[in-house]
């Protein structure tokens, strides 16, 4: 072999070790400060798995060091951070299982995080146990219960002394959890429901224990949400490309979300979706989050734009969009008496472009008009030709036609329509 040819493949495997050597110390000293890895690759970025921190399966003194909010939220813990508060569900959840009140106590755990000003989390986890032991009460043999409280400061750094403390002498016949709404706060604390008398001096005194509080005017913040475009459907997950505009997109313009191993839902490219999610973005790419809900919405606020016909129309009827111009409807879509606008989050559009352009779809409308009857916010009426059904707004008609013979056009109409003025056949 030519002696140059066989220095240049010894270089090159050199390189090729070096490099490995290096991407090796790099993830050991990130995975040493619990710090997420990513690694680019032809300009395309790859995440490492994602690592859950819940109650289930790690203790409190066991939680990283940098305990982000994102990771917090995703482990499901209830936080209080920046006069908002998250997963309240979480709380609910707890203190419904666990409460005083509660006919059948159950064993729970909630981490509750509480973040100080200068973004330091301050963790407290609260389980609630039952023992093997037994007491009477009310003639019944029950079993004793306990609440334990673990807190860790040991993050704050401005704490007068950093420590982690247990208390597991919480007995939950006398105790209970409690959220109190004031005025000036919410609290949460243990609080008793007995009267205690104690033995002597030396025995244990049990008092409230105060948990957490916030202030009453607090921002429930439960999940974040975007709207967005379908661009890959899979069994298992689809691509969405967020709508300009949307918050999401500054970190990325596609979102890959998760469908389940089960999953039998299906969703065509090209379908306008509203993504309900944690409000935790893993920045790879695609960028991922983890939907709570996936809606078939393109817009949170529109509203129909009904204008007589102009006094040089000749015909009543005009069709809006015809179903072989599109492959999302098998019927047509008219006008009566008038031209029809949509005014879409502020923006008003002609309602056939934002049909053509995806801005929204017929069933979106028509899947309102059914909530506006339902809440009586409009009348209505049904014929007994099928199903069809009338939707009288302040200004203008909707009749969603389901004939027997088959007809399932929609017309959008002046006030006074009504489906005898169509001649439906």
């Amino acid at each position: 072999m030519n002696k140059k040819i066989l220095t240049i493949i010894i270089s090159i495997i050199l390189i090729f070790v070096i490099a490995l050597g290096i991407l090796y110390i790099i993830d050991n000293n990130n995975m040493k400060n619990n710090k997420p890895v990513i690694f680019s690759t032809w300009g395309k970025k790859y995440a490492p798995p994602e690592k859950l921190y819940n109650t289930e399966n790690v203790e409190i003194e066991n939680l990283p060091k940098q305990y982000s909010l994102q990771q917090a939220i995703k482990d499901e813990c209830f936080i209080i951070a920046n006069n908002k508060i998250y997963n309240k569900n979480k709380l609910d959840e707890f203190i419904k299982n666990t409460g005083g009140n509660t006919e059948n106590r159950k064993e729970d755990t909630i981490r509750i995080v509480e973040y100080t000003r200068e973004g330091d989390p301050i963790i407290t986890e609260i389980g609630f146990k039952i023992k093997d032991e037994t007491y009477i009460l009310s003639g019944k043999q029950v079993n004793k219960t306990t609440y334990i409280v673990k807190r860790d400061n040991t993050r704050d750094r401005f704490a007068e002394e950093q420590k982690i403390t247990v208390d597991e002498d919480i007995p939950g016949e006398i105790y209970t959890i409690a959220l109190q709404e004031g005025c000036e706060e919410t609290k949460l604390s243990l609080e008793l429901t007995a009267e205690i008398q104690y033995v002597d001096s030396k025995s244990k005194i049990y008092d409230s224990i105060n948990i957490c509080s916030y202030l009453p005017n607090v921002e429930i913040a439960n999940s974040s949400y975007f709207y967005g475009k379908v661009i890959e459907s899979k069994q298992n997950y689809i691509i969405v490309e967020p709508n300009e505009g949307e918050e999401i997109r500054k970190t990325a313009d596609k979102i890959s979300i998760g469908l389940g191993e089960y999953n039998d839902a299906l969703y065509q490219v090209g379908t306008n979706v509203k993504v309900t999610y944690t409000g935790y973005v893993m920045e790879s790419y695609p960028a991922k989050v983890d939907a709570i809900k996936i809606e078939l919405k393109s817009a949170e606020n529109f509203e129909i734009r009904f204008y007589d016909k102009q006094p040089q129309t000749d015909t009543k009827i005009n069709k809006i969009l015809d179903k072989s111009e599109t492959n999302k409807y098998d019927y047509n879509i008219y006008s009566y008496e008038g031209s029809v606008n949509i005014l879409i989050n502020g923006k008003e559009t002609s309602l056939r472009n934002a049909l053509l352009e995806n801005k929204i779809t017929m069933n979106e409308i028509i899947a309102k008009a059914n909530s506006d009857l339902k809440d009586k916010k409009i009348t209505g009426d049904t014929y007994k030709d099928g199903g069809s059904i009338e939707y009288h707004y302040e200004n203008y008609t909707i009749i969603k036609c389901h004939t027997l013979s088959g007809n399932r056009d929609v017309y959008i109409g002046i006030k006074d329509m009504n489906i005898n003025d169509l001649k439906l056949k």
